[in-house]
């Protein structure tokens, strides 16, 4: 097979900056705009958080599958790819600007702003996981194996840069907006997002109309419940979907919450003043990233794994407290202490989040001969965004009480960390129990030498 021109490699690979971007940014500022800046109910706000969890879950699954099996003139991902894009950017700029359609300042409206954000943040989970599915599926239908490590690294380069940027830009958001009620965008911040829905667009171009997979890929006709029964008949599989689950519930409240955190709780509410917590965070989950495969090495992934798990859940409590410690040696400071080991910890799930699913893929078509990769990759959304709704919820209601209680949303920006972080001790405990250190040589001797049927 011809090898891809370095030009389509790097086209491919770019694709991913804009929509992981974009999610990065609106993960991290949407709850908590909508709930101080457009003033929407805290619960509603979750039930809306939560309820795109499943469409982003569900959607994944079946796009997976779906696009497994079809077979167009345009290929089997493309069609995912050209539908899905404008929707991603159109839906990721129309979220920030409820106020265009809807008095987000009047009481009564409530309900049609709920609706906006629901109808809104699900359109966007929708195409996010409409695109990005197929258009990950597609690497190893476009490349051989000796040049696919390059363009994994040219995608994880750029998925850092994605991330790096919409986490700063994330920070910074609430403060792009303008007035008390209604609060709006200001200028520059309807500018930065229109730059960046505009870069989102550009950098997808390659892939819509140039990329295509071999012509020699073979649409793969399978039963989704049949497939869907062995993933779940697989005990590392379930073991690991529960892990990450639980995990997942504490990494949801830290996400939303680390925006109003920063602001209301340690008073950081300037670029200036935001941006040394902000790049000591993302310096150290992009340093520890690297630290983390030395130690998987030494250590194997189950326990690496946990020691960064207990690791947050010793760091996460202390949420409450940090208010105090920071009138004492500066709120600058006691943040740059916070968010350096919430990277570290972040880190080693964010490495693991690729490995492990591969790593049990592998396993099973060694077991089985049978290669069901796609069913793992995009089966495991399901049961993990459920989590994450359920998390989504909690942390709404969590944030409502506060304000019933208290008359803000700052007791409930303060006291997330000790009500979430058992849920990451419960991840660990799970872990002891499954293997994700498989050996592959044995397995791979295993096979060998077991006779043909």
């Amino acid at each position: 097979m011809n090898m891809l021109p370095i030009w389509k490699k790097v086209g491919y690979a770019m694709g991913r900056f804009g929509p992981s971007f974009l999610i990065t940014m609106i993960q991290m500022t949407a709850f908590y705009v909508y709930g101080t800046r457009f003033e929407l109910n805290w619960f509603l706000n979750g039930i809306s958080l939560s309820a795109s969890y499943v469409v982003i879950g569900l959607t994944h699954w079946l796009t997976g599958y779906y696009s497994d099996g079809l077979d167009t003139r345009w290929g089997r991902r493309r069609p995912f790819v050209v539908l899905g894009t404008p929707g991603i950017v159109i839906s990721g700029f129309l979220l920030f600007v409820p106020n265009w359609f809807v008095n987000t300042a009047d009481p009564s409206l409530e309900l049609l702003v709920f609706t906006y954000y629901l109808v809104i943040l699900c359109l966007f989970k929708f195409f996010y996981a409409f695109t990005m599915t197929a258009h990950q599926s597609w690497l190893p239908e476009i490349t051989n194996e000796d040049e696919r490590p390059l363009v994994s690294g040219l995608m994880n380069t750029f998925n850092f840069a994605a991330d790096s940027s919409g986490a700063i830009l994330g920070f910074a958001t609430p403060l792009l907006f303008v007035g008390e009620s209604p609060a709006m965008l200001s200028d520059t911040g309807l500018t930065l997002l229109l730059v960046f829905c505009v870069i989102t667009l550009l950098f997808m171009l390659p892939s819509m109309t140039v990329i295509r997979e071999k012509p020699d890929i073979v649409a793969v006709k399978r039963s989704l419940i049949e497939e869907t029964k062995t993933a779940v008949a697989n005990r590392t599989f379930v073991g690991w979907t529960l892990a990450v689950g639980f995990l997942s519930f504490t990494f949801i409240a830290m996400t939303q919450q680390m925006v109003g955190f920063i602001q209301e709780v340690l008073l950081l509410d300037t670029i200036e003043t935001l941006m040394p917590p902000a790049l000591t965070m993302l310096g150290s989950t992009i340093v520890c990233f690297y630290l983390w495969l030395l130690g998987i090495r030494r250590l194997g992934k189950k326990k690496s794994l946990m020691i960064g798990l207990i690791m947050l859940a010793i760091i996460t409590p202390l949420t409450p407290f940090l208010r105090g410690f920071g009138g004492v040696i500066g709120y600058t400071t006691i943040a740059i202490i916070f968010f350096a080991p919430v990277g570290a910890g972040m880190a080693i799930y964010y490495l693991m989040s690729y490995v492990v699913p591969a790593d049990i893929a592998q396993v099973d078509e060694l077991i089985t001969g049978e290669s069901r990769a796609g069913i793992y990759t995009g089966f495991i959304g399901v049961p993990l965004n459920m989590f994450q709704a359920a998390s989504a919820v909690l942390l709404g209601a969590f944030m409502e009480l506060s304000v019933i209680l208290t008359g803000s949303e700052l007791w409930g920006l303060m006291w997330w960390g000790p009500v979430f972080a058992p849920f990451l001790l419960i991840a660990a405990f799970i872990l002891r129990y499954i293997d994700i250190d498989p050996d592959f040589d044995k397995l791979g001797a295993s096979r060998a030498e077991a006779p043909e049927e």
